[in-house]
């Protein structure tokens, strides 16, 4: 069974609703998955409470990672927990894991500056990141629907049972 990390930082629940979609697609793909919310400190919790604090285990668990970006910059604030992990898992240990990014307007052919800064610390982490060509779908123009899609995508990556 695949393991999907689905990390997200979000001031507004559409970015939320966006991450609960991948989520959702993986489970539908018979995934394992874990919510992880990037915020800065003191940030009040959305919608759904209790994501969990972002973890160097939840890392070394995940068979991919994604990744929602809310703002088209990058925010220290929020990424530094991610980062800080990420520089300090041994490459070796995350070689060969696949991880791609969402950005404000979900899957998109141009990455945001903040994707892009995300994108390439998870390749120095030792990550295979997926190009967004790969994990864009000719699903009309339901936002949710593309994101469940490639949610189901990211559960079958890696899948061994």
């Amino acid at each position: 069974m695949s393991n999907v990390l689905v990390i997200f930082q979000a001031d507004t629940e559409r970015t939320e609703q966006m991450a609960l979609a991948v989520g959702v697609g993986a489970v539908e793909a018979e995934a394992n998955i874990r919510l992880r919310r990037l915020a800065a400190p003191g940030t009040a919790e959305l919608a759904h409470k209790g994501y969990g604090k972002l973890q160097e285990t939840d890392l070394l668990w995940a068979n991919t990672v994604v990744v929602g970006l809310e703002s088209p910059r990058p925010k220290a604030a929020e990424l530094n927990g991610l980062l800080a992990l990420l520089s300090a898992v041994d490459p070796g240990r995350l070689s060969g894991r696949q991880a791609w990014t969402f950005g404000p307007d979900g899957l998109s052919q141009d990455p945001t500056e903040a994707q892009v800064f995300v994108e390439s610390s998870l390749q120095i982490a030792g990550l295979v990141v997926l190009p967004s060509n790969v994990l864009h779908f000719a699903a009309g123009n339901d936002m949710t629907e593309q994101m469940k899609e490639a949610g189901r995508m990211s559960g079958r990556l890696n899948h061994t049972g």
